[in-house]
Formats: structure tokens, C-alpha cells, sequence
């Protein structure tokens, strides 16, 4: 049920931008961003529902290399490409709406449209380069285990190799995840300091009580939603990966795969559900699509 209201809510922020580009031959620059986070997202939950459905039918699959290899490569690459743009997502709130007055930050607000799309293939290509190094890492891992585990009995051989696989997809994940978390909990803060810098100038204005029908205010408010939720869900989901490599005294592995699965399907899908409800393009048209359905 998660993954399908995500499917669902990806898909629909995917198609509303297209259809709208479709008609109009451009996207501004968030639209740009939301529809490769939301493509990104709706990838990666589609590759996670068919590996759910492939490991119900048949539990041995994932147990050969030549299926585990190339699942955790792809699984790798998107799910990095969902946080680094994510993080482009913050980086563009607090460039669009906080107010400083460095001459950094004003060439920024200035080049914003054009910066995006080079931030956009910037991500791809870091993604690509932690994925080559996660392969690489993976790949002299199962040799090693391989050649040095030859009087070991197959079944003892192959828990290894998922276990050495499970360690190296969260320690190269660990690593490649701490450049966008930083860019991300760096805009943010950004935001939140112009935020507060702007309610403490209309308090000295004696305006404290307008304040938060203040536009600038709104916007900022609603692109805090937005990180917020993101911070929250995607620290949940982090633990969740954590949890589901290690062992837990008094969980059953069965209880432990299946409370993690649960977390991590519900972090794409919520936070996608939130930028629809804070994006008053897509409210709207949700709000007319679930009309006409009623209808």
C-alpha cells in the first residue's frame, strides 16, 4: 500500500510537469527539480515493489552473485540520485527565498535558472561515481571471499558473500550520502537563519502580529515544511537501513526485515505527499482530478 500511494504520487507529480511542458515547451526551474525527484523516487519504488513481488515467488534468487551484484549497483545509483537532488530541492528554497545581502548570494539568485540544470548533472555524476565505487568495492569483496573460502562448505560461502555485500552497499551508501546530507543541512540552516532574521525585523517593526500573513513568511514556512519532513523521514529510513543489516537480541530476522521494509517504503511515499499538499500547482489539480472523480 505504501509503495503504490507512492507510485501513485510520483507518477502524478512526473506527469503534471510533463503534460505542462508538453504545452508550454519550458519548466522553471523547480519543476525541473521536483520532476527529477519524483522520477527518481517513482524508479526506485517501482525497482523495490518488483524485488519484493521476485523475493516472495522466489526466495533463493537473491542468494546467486550474478542477481545480488547487479541489484545492489542499480538500487545503489537511484537511491543516491534521489537524495542528491533532494538536496538540490533545499539548495534551490533557500537561494529562491531567504534574504541575505552577500554578493555571493545575490550572483546566485541572479543565475538560478541557469545553475539548475548543471546541479541537476552534477548529481547524475556523483551518483555514477560513488555506484563505480560501490561496484568496484563489491566486486574485489566476492573475489577475496571467493578464493580464500574454498575448504568452507557452499551454504556457509554464500552467507558470507551477502554478508560482505550488505556491509559494502551501507558503508559506500554511508559515504556517498554525506556530501548531499551536508549541502542539505547547510541550506537549511540558511533558511532557517533568514527566516528568523525576517521575523525579528517586522517585530522591530512593532508588525509581529502580521508577521506570519507576511508572503516572504509563507514561503518560507511552507519550503521548511518541505526540508523538515525530508530530514525527519530520511534519518528514519537511514536507521532503517541499519537496522535491516545488523541483528537485533529478541527480534527475529522475519520481524526485523519486515518492520524495516515497512519504514523504508513509507519515506519516498510521505514526503512526495507533502510536496504536493506545499506546491499550490499540484494541490490544485489534485483537488480537480479527485473532483472529477467524484463527480
Amino acid at each position: 500500500m505504501e509503495l503504490s500511494a507512492g507510485v501513485v504520487a510520483n507518477g502524478y507529480i512526473v506527469a503534471l510537469n510533463c503534460i505542462d511542458w508538453v504545452k508550454s515547451r519550458k519548466l522553471t526551474s523547480y519543476d525541473k527539480i521536483i520532476t527529477s525527484l519524483a522520477f527518481s523516487r517513482f524508479c526506485l519504488q517501482v525497482f523495490v515493489s518488483s524485488d519484493n513481488f521476485l523475493y516472495t515467488l522466489y526466495p533463493d534468487l537473491f542468494h546467486m552473485n550474478e542477481i545480488s551484484r547487479p541489484y545492489g549497483v542499480i538500487w545503489m545509483f537511484i537511491n543516491q540520485l534521489s537524495l542528491c537532488f533532494a538536496s538540490c530541492l533545499s539548495v534551490f528554497y533557500c537561494v529562491k527565498i531567504a534574504t541575505f545581502n552577500q554578493s555571493l548570494f545575490s550572483w546566485l539568485k541572479l543565475r538560478l535558472s541557469k545553475l539548475v540544470p548543471w546541479l541537476l548533472l552534477g548529481s547524475v555524476l556523483y551518483c555514477l561515481v560513488t555506484t563505480v565505487a560501490f561496484t568496484v568495492f563489491t566486486y574485489s569483496s566476492f573475489v577475496s571471499s571467493h578464493n580464500s573460502t574454498d575448504c568452507l562448505s557452499r551454504n556457509v560461502t554464500i552467507s558470507d558473500n551477502n554478508k560482505n555485500r550488505e556491509v559494502f552497499t551501507f558503508l559506500i551508501h554511508g559515504i556517498g550520502s554525506i556530501s548531499p546530507i551536508i549541502l542539505f543541512i547547510t541550506s537549511s540552516a540558511l533558511l532557517i537563519i533568514s527566516l528568523w532574521r525576517h521575523i525579528r525585523k517586522m517585530s522591530l517593526n512593532s508588525d509581529l502580529n502580521l508577521s506570519f500573513r507576511n508572503p516572504t513568511v509563507d514561503a518560507h514556512v511552507r519550503a521548511l515544511k518541505s526540508v523538515v519532513s525530508f530530514f525527519i523521514l530520511y534519518n528514519i529510513y537511514y536507521m532503517a537501513l541499519t537496522l535491516s543489516i545488523g541483528t537485533v537480541a529478541y527480534v527475529s530476522d522475519e520481524w526485523r526485515i519486515t518492520v524495516c521494509t515497512i519504514i523504508v517504503a513509507a519515506y519516498p511515499s510521505l514526503h512526495s505527499i507533502v510536496l504536493i499538499l506545499g506546491n499550490p500547482k499540484l494541490k490544485l489539480a489534485s483537488a480537480r482530478i479527485l473532483h472529477s472523480a467524484n463527480c
